[in-house]
């Protein structure tokens, strides 16, 4: 029988044979020096050993995606802190602003698909009542007429929802 140490330790190396290449490829995107990159990739699988948290292997790989945005976020704040010491910061028209409005737009269609996966996992009247308004922008009085609730029954659906996906979005950021 295997001890829940070798089994974890066993889940971590066959995720890192699998992902490693896809670890690594996400992190140089952003971080733009392969060399920093590969230090972040192994400072990716060096932080999930150390960890104390429970490893399935559902929740493996959001957790080393999430180990990898962290440092790169890090990574990258020291990097535009030691530039701005160093006098180093770029004119607005330079190429390392269009790299930090892209380090922007990945993080914002990032946290777009975390939201959307919670979203997934609301109760089906709550969830349907959520995606009308937020991404169909209907009000409140739209939604309650097509579902033929009643306007408190939509609002209290969507008061509801709004609360749970911005207790997910507020606990993983």
């Amino acid at each position: 029988m295997k001890t829940p140490a070798t089994t974890r330790e066993e889940l971590i190396t066959e995720s890192y044979l699998e992902n490693h290449a896809r670890v690594l490829r996400y992190i140089s995107v952003r971080v733009n020096d392969i060399f920093d990159a590969e230090n972040l990739a192994q400072d990716v699988w060096m932080r999930l050993l150390e960890s104390g948290a429970e490893l399935s292997e559902d929740t493996l790989t959001p957790l080393i995606y999430t180990i990898a945005r962290n440092l790169v976020n890090d990574y990258l704040r020291r990097l535009y802190r030691r530039q701005c010491m160093h006098g180093e910061m770029p004119s607005p028209d330079s190429e390392s602003v269009a790299c930090a409005s892209a380090e922007s737009e990945i993080v914002a269609r990032d946290l777009a698909q975390l939201e959307e996966r919670m979203v997934e996992t609301l109760p089906t009247q709550r969830r349907t009542i959520y995606i009308m308004s937020r991404y169909e922008e209907k009000s409140v009085d739209d939604i309650a007429t097509e579902l033929s609730l009643s306007f408190r029954t939509v609002e209290n659906h969507l008061r509801l929802g709004r609360k749970d996906v911005r207790g997910f979005m507020s606990a993983i950021a």
